[in-house]
């Protein structure tokens, strides 16, 4: 594939794709044979890594608003969750998959069940993602070894693709076991793979935190020896300097999820002593039932502009920052070679029409991209060296509607 003239850090260039990989960029490159692309009008961007979602949730968008967290998971999502089949997870996936392409994600960190499913949609739908087995045993010992033989069998199956990382995940300090934590934490481990837990989302998990055992849930989990730079720390709203040293030292990820906090009125990270604390931080959208958007671009000028609320300082939040936490890094934290277009790099990117009034002038369009823009900017989204979005249109995206639709009909019935 040959793109030629696509802007790139406002420069015209064409860019050679071979394979998977970004292998020449030049002011004029020409390919006996290749597939050409004309990108006049069009700029580059890295497509981007959301790093903390719950993809099978789409059918709980706009459910239970106004409520706060603990009230908001017991009586409007955990029991509308019950009525789940794992038949509905792969529409309810391919759908979320659906909406992140439409809107330049071509790589997601889930947690939820049925990981197969979603590991057979982000297959078909030709992104990336970690799909982590979840285990949650409410501290019963029963379903404690339950899940984790669990676990032993969803890492110990094939998978399907090389975009598709499995790892393990608990849902929180507050759901789940000592032994569990350690458990699913020790089997990623031994595949040499990722472990993802939600932790001090809200004062309130810390305050019982430090009720039950003593020290805050950063303390709690370096003295469980599960922190470490494969561990992915979902909304990380309320850490303090301490904190913030242990998860420099041992290189733990931080799943930002700046619209899901305000919504839930969590809080607000500071995120700016956290960049300045040289910790690994990401962007996620946490799922549409607390954003409720699966968008990078909405989540980015949320970002920013919490930042920049938080310490009083529009120095804050930065675009260049905002940028590189939702792209870059997202894919680094993961191993992930791409993120950026440069030579050598994995061929995942979206092109953005340059035209879009959202995008003129074209003069600042970093900072269009986090302030000004929305997924109509989006023209094309390439994953793998592969089109996964051409002229705004997905394969069989009416197909994954009406499967989806049908799908939350058949869930509010039952």
């Amino acid at each position: 594939m040959l793109l030629k003239k696509v802007c790139l850090n406002h420069q015209l260039c064409d860019i050679l794709i071979k394979g998977n990989t970004i292998s020449q960029i030049e002011k004029s490159i020409n390919v006996p044979d290749e597939i050409i692309w004309d990108c006049t009008g069009k700029a580059i961007f890295p497509s981007f890594a959301n790093t903390h979602t719950h993809a099978s949730m789409m059918f709980l968008r706009g459910i239970g608003e106004d409520q706060e967290l603990f009230t908001w998971l017991n009586t409007s999502i955990w029991p509308r969750e019950a009525k789940l089949k794992p038949e509905h997870i792969y529409p309810l996936s391919r759908f979320a998959i659906l909406e992140m392409i439409k809107t330049g994600t071509t790589f997601f960190c889930d947690m939820y069940g049925d990981a197969d499913e979603t590991v057979r949609a982000v297959n078909d739908m030709g992104i990336r993602s970690m799909i982590p087995y979840v285990g949650m045993d409410f501290f019963d010992e029963n379903e404690t070894e339950r899940r984790l033989n669990q676990a032993d069998l969803f890492l110990s199956g094939p998978s399907p693709s090389g975009r598709i990382i499995k790892g393990t995940s608990a849902h929180a300090i507050y759901t789940c076991s000592e032994r569990l934590i350690r458990g699913l934490f020790e089997k990623a481990q031994n595949h040499q793979t990722y472990f993802h837990i939600h932790l001090s989302e809200t004062e309130k998990e810390v305050h019982d935190c430090l009720n039950k055992y003593g020290c805050r849930p950063v303390e709690l989990l370096h003295k469980w020896g599960v922190l470490g730079p494969k561990t992915i720390l979902a909304h990380g709203v309320h850490f303090n300097e301490d904190e913030l040293h242990i998860l420099a030292d041992t290189g733990s990820i931080i799943a930002h999820c700046p619209t899901s906090n305000l919504k839930l009125g969590s809080g607000s990270m500071n995120l700016q002593k956290y960049l300045e604390s040289n910790i690994q931080l990401t962007l996620g959208t946490d799922s549409v039932s607390s954003n409720n958007s699966l968008s990078m671009i909405t989540e980015m000028k949320v970002a920013a502009l919490s930042a920049k609320q938080r310490v009083g300082s529009v120095l804050a939040g930065r675009v260049s920052d905002i940028l590189k936490i939702a792209t870059r890094n997202g894919f680094q934290a993961f191993g992930i070679n791409t993120g950026r277009i440069e030579v050598g790099a994995l061929a995942d990117f979206v092109l953005v029409d340059l035209n879009n009034p959202l995008l003129l002038p074209n003069e600042q369009i970093d900072s269009h991209l986090i302030y000004a823009a929305d997924s109509s900017c989006i023209t094309d989204v390439i994953c793998d060296g592969k089109p996964v979005m051409q002229n705004k249109t997905v394969t069989n995206e009416t197909q994954i509607i009406d499967e989806f639709k049908r799908v939350v009909w058949e869930l509010n019935r039952l």
